[in-house]
């Protein structure tokens, strides 16, 4: 989980040709040392290899690389057979559309 005082955007990182997505983005506040509120955005950051993808539109990065989100979102195979074992193929099946939805395929955004 990473943490930021600004609210975070995507970041191209040239020297290790990858991007920085910032994703699942909440807002929290907390107090500082002379107890006023601040607010700080966390979130998880999730790497994807730099193929010349625009970064400015949120959304359309979102929408123009489900396919990467999702992988990563979905975690190894290791971690989805826990979920089906420790908690049922529904809770898994759940998880798995809870993705789809959050990195929905959209057919009509072109790379």
């Amino acid at each position: 989980m990473a943490e930021s005082k600004t609210y975070p955007k995507i970041l191209r990182s040239k020297r290790e040709n990858m991007i920085f997505f910032p994703a699942n983005i909440v807002e929290v506040q907390k107090k500082d040392m002379e107890d006023k509120l601040e607010t700080f955005y966390e979130y998880d950051l999730l790497k994807i290899t730099d193929t010349g993808q625009q970064i400015d539109d949120y959304d359309l990065f979102k929408k123009q690389n489900y396919a990467e989100l999702r992988k990563i979102a979905y975690g190894d195979w290791q971690k989805q057979f826990e979920i089906m074992q420790e908690q049922g193929f529904e809770v898994w099946q759940d998880y798995c559309q809870a993705i789809k939805v959050k990195y929905s395929k959209v057919e009509t955004v072109e790379k």
